[in-house]
């Protein structure tokens, strides 16, 4: 089981239904669930970017920090950052949207209803694992379960979900008290444990940041924030070749996925924008067969 804590900012976003990045009147998204074939790519996309070093890239719009300062991590020293909220740092509902569509998640059906899990898992070797005889398990993306679903906070107008997952909203409106949650890899909680700095609440993923590390890309430099932590050396792994003065080693920091949407929510922190999200090449393989 993963350790909840009752401290955790989490409670918050679920809690509050923050209105400073929903912009559901505004129109939203009209299409940003991504085909199979692209959502395939996204990993070997960000395998083969650019990378800079974090010190050697343009601040961001903050007063001259750092990109490096965009994520808040659980290896911050007290008081590094006062936290703010800014509405030119916040982005909007879709902007986030587009951010989470770039994670698969996975759940388990059955082939003589139309009900999905309570479980969504960020892991489909989790789910497979999970899933009893009869069962069948069926992939999406974070952006389609995680405001209408964990989060309960409606379904902006977008591409149309699953049918399972559509069905679960109808069900949410008549009964409320039901709630999913999602579930992290097995893996990912194991490399998080490692760096002893506190429990995640129900719903949280772990994130790995690597200090120095980011993706050179048209819009700019991008933060990564890998779901699975060899995936965050092994990047850093491939600057340090072509830049021989950085450490062996990377310094690794931990963030989480609820920590994070915070902070897009509210504008905590400068070049929010610039964060992305890198899942598995193998959970974005297998969601891409499943869809």
């Amino acid at each position: 089981m993963i350790p909840v804590s009752s401290s955790s900012s989490a409670s918050s976003l679920v809690s509050t239904r923050m209105s400073n990045g929903d912009d559901e009147g505004s129109g939203g998204m009209s299409g940003t669930s991504i085909t199979a074939g692209i959502l395939f790519l996204i990993f070997a996309i960000g395998a083969t970017l650019p990378l800079v070093g974090t010190l050697d890239m343009m601040k961001t719009g903050g007063g001259g920090m750092s990109i490096a300062d965009s994520v808040v991590t659980r290896q911050d020293a007290p008081g590094k950052l006062q936290n703010v909220e800014k509405k030119e740092f916040s982005l909007s509902r879709s902007a986030i949207q587009e951010k989470l569509n770039a994670i698969p998640v996975f759940y388990i059906t059955t082939s003589d209803n139309n009900n999905m899990s309570t479980d969504i898992y960020l892991s489909y070797e989790d789910a497979n694992n999970v899933a009893a005889g009869g069962s069948i398990v069926k992939g999406t993306t974070l952006d389609q379960v995680m405001y209408p679903l964990v989060l309960k906070r409606g379904r902006m107008r977008m591409a149309p979900p699953p049918s399972e997952v559509e069905l679960a909203e109808k069900n949410l409106l008549s009964n409320n008290e039901k709630s999913y949650f999602l579930i992290p890899s097995t893996k990912a909680i194991d490399q998080y444990k490692e760096f002893n700095v506190g429990d995640l609440s129900k719903s949280d993923i772990p994130l790995f940041v690597a200090d120095r590390l980011a993706f050179a890309s048209p819009k700019g430099p991008q933060l990564p924030l890998f779901l699975d932590k060899s995936d965050c050396i092994a990047s850093y792994k491939r600057l340090r070749n072509g830049k021989s003065s950085l450490p062996e080693e990377p310094t690794i920091r931990t963030s989480s996925l609820l920590e994070t949407l915070i902070t897009m929510e509210k504008g905590t922190r400068p070049g929010v924008n610039q964060l992305a999200f890198y899942a598995t090449e193998q959970d974005l393989t297998k969601v891409a067969e499943l869809r």
